[in-house]
């Protein structure tokens, strides 16, 4: 049974303006290390970001928490999956939430193109 949908767009452009003001920091609030990393070493990281973002917003949309600080973002964490792409990995309050909600899976699919990259996000008992 489906306990929870979400999804969310982003404009790459929006990205790549806020990379023109630094380097996205793990003390930042948003990305964790690892997806600062992995973005940051791609040909284009704003589009990266932009994906790794929307997944984020995805999955919050879906656990229906609405966003008391950045460091929920971080809490959200996409990981390499074993058949190439990403999963979602929850922490600390998101796992707690999504264990009250009876969730066993957690299903991620992106796209994204040099103007805007979107998430959806389903989760499943």
């Amino acid at each position: 049974m489906i306990l929870g949908l979400g999804t969310d767009c982003l404009e790459t452009g929006r990205v790549e303006r806020e990379l023109m003001r630094g380097e996205w920091l793990p003390k930042d609030g948003i990305f964790t290390p690892e997806e600062i990393r992995h973005c940051s070493s791609a040909g284009r990281p704003a589009r990266q970001f932009a994906a790794c973002f929307a997944a984020k917003e995805a999955a919050l949309k879906a656990l229906g928490v609405k966003v008391s600080d950045l460091t929920m973002f971080q809490e959200v964490e996409l990981a390499p999956a074993l058949n190439g792409g990403f999963e979602i990995v929850l922490r600390n309050r998101m796992e707690s939430e999504a264990g009250r909600l009876g969730v066993r899976h957690i299903h991620l699919s992106i796209a994204d193109d040099d103007d805007r990259a979107g998430a959806i996000v389903i989760l499943e008992d």
